[in-house]
């Protein structure tokens, strides 16, 4: 295609050469000819033509040039026309959400005006993009791939087709529907060498799976896919840095204390700045909350999400807030985070969260009536979809709630089991997980020595042995010294 492309240019004069890009650009860009157009742009006879500066913008951002995009943007958005290219363009690179929005409606009145110049294929798969990314309607969303995916069938444009049906899936997890996302995923081409857009998106296949497996509460599976993703010299603000929040999630979710350093490190690597719509910055301070919380730091862990509170849009985000500030004995700030989740417009995996940390803290105030009414509703939203991860906190609060809770009387009586078993599954794989450091702690437990005594064995600090105590008790969900033996020894 781009040789044809290449071949008409060289034929064409000034005019028909501008024409020519403006039909092609947004197919190359998506189908990972981005290079080639970036020079086919400087090549031509008009470099500062408007649109020409534009189509390099988002060649540049492409290639991972942010500075780059910023500056031939401002210099084509100073001169072009509010037609196709720019509104498509702007799309594309609009940093912030409120700006990607605005772009956004414009977008979709665009695209009932497309002419013979302009590729409707490909406007609508960035268009749906954009939505999946601004999360304010994921119905709009799936339906703009789904069209996209079959005008793209129609006009026998498979890279195209491939992008819009990976991103659909994206759209379907985002929205909660997993079932319908994994026969998305189980159905996608193969793709033997990673395209341009691939790597600017950064590994979405997997990570899609890998947040579902997340919030079906297969951990284990979660942390080996997103392992499969994570690249430490990305940008910080693709799929790669989802698949990093979800991935520190999942170590906290199985205590891999051993592996907190690296959890935290990755952290660092997110970006500080919004990209596409996604507020990279809140939900890395949420993640990092929670490191820091299961690190037992919890004062770090409320300043780090203290500025969270004073920002709307991150319904997920907010949703795992309320349970932290919730488990730190915050309830106060647990119903602040509530409402801003509730105000965003939850996607049921989140709705699950928020209604399990509602329950808990109904319970904490002597309120059984109203626990036991918002922990059905969560039974019921999480069944369909097998959205298991809320109920397999090892938080006594909400073990004790689930117990009275099949006493009570639940609608959802199988779902309830089945949360019961993946909880006791869940359990049995944290007491298999102790660092070799707290191995050899254990194993001094089984004698009459002090923790002073088994410190000065060891060689380090009391401090640091009673911090090994206590993580040990805390994977084995006890509270005494002969209940963890007596876990360690099966009994």
């Amino acid at each position: 295609m781009i040789e044809a492309i290449r071949e008409e240019l060289a034929l064409a004069d000034p005019e028909a050469a501008r024409s020519i890009l403006r039909k092609n650009w947004l197919r190359l860009i998506i189908e990972s000819h981005s290079a080639e157009l970036e020079q086919l742009c400087v090549d031509h006879q008009d470099p500062h033509d408007p649109h020409i500066l534009l189509i390099r913008a988002c060649c540049r951002d492409l290639a991972g040039d942010s500075y780059g995009a910023e500056y031939l943007r401002g210099q084509g958005l100073r001169v072009a026309q509010d037609d196709f290219v720019a509104c498509f363009t702007d799309l594309l690179l609009a940093p912030d959400a409120s700006a990607k929005a605005a772009v956004a409606d414009r977008a979709h009145v665009a695209l009932a005006e497309c002419g013979a110049d302009d590729d409707y294929p490909s406007a609508l798969f960035l268009l749906g993009w954009t939505e999946v990314r601004l999360r304010r309607d994921f119905a709009r969303a799936i339906a703009l791939l789904r069209s996209a995916a079959d005008e793209a069938r129609l006009r026998n444009r498979p890279e195209t087709h491939r992008l819009a049906q990976s991103n659909l899936a994206f759209a379907l997890t985002q929205a909660g529907l997993f079932s319908d996302a994994e026969r998305v995923l189980d159905a996608l081409p193969p793709s033997e060498h990673p395209s341009d857009w691939d790597r600017f998106e950064g590994g979405l296949p997997e990570t899609n799976r890998g947040c579902i497996a997340y919030w079906r509460g297969d951990f284990e599976r979660a942390i080996v896919l997103f392992e499969s993703v994570i690249v430490e010299e990305s940008p910080g603000n693709n799929f790669e840095a989802l698949a990093r929040l979800y991935y520190v999630m999942s170590l906290v979710a199985t205590k891999r204390e051993d592996r907190y350093h690296t959890a935290a490190g990755l952290l660092r690597g997110i970006s500080k700045a919004d990209k596409h719509g996604i507020p990279w910055d809140t939900l890395r301070r949420v993640v990092s909350a929670w490191l820091a919380h299961a690190e037992g730091q919890d004062e770090r862990a409320r300043a780090l999400s203290a500025p969270v509170l004073t920002r709307t849009g991150a319904a997920v985000a907010h949703a795992l807030l309320a349970e932290l500030y919730r488990v730190m004995g915050e309830p106060v700030m647990s119903s602040q985070a509530f409402r801003l989740a509730a105000a965003a417009g939850m996607p049921r995996y989140a709705r699950v969260s928020t209604l399990v940390t509602s329950a808990a803290l109904h319970s904490v105030a002597g309120r059984g009536s109203h626990a036991h009414e918002q922990l059905e509703r969560a039974l019921e939203t999480a069944a369909s979809e097998n959205v298991f991860a809320p109920f397999l906190t090892d938080d006594p609060v909400i073990a004790d709630l689930l117990s009275a809770h099949a006493h009570w009387g639940s609608s959802e009586q199988s779902f309830l089991l089945a949360v019961f078993e993946r909880r006791g599954a869940h359990a049995a794989a944290l007491a298999g997980i102790l660092t070799d450091r707290e191995r050899e702690v254990l194993a001094f437990l089984r004698t009459t020595m002090t923790a002073e005594e088994i410190a000065a064995r060891l060689g380090v600090a009391y401090p640091t042995v009673k911090s090994h105590i206590r993580a040990i008790y805390r994977k084995f969900g006890v509270s005494t010294r002969r209940a963890a033996v007596l876990v360690s020894e099966g009994r």
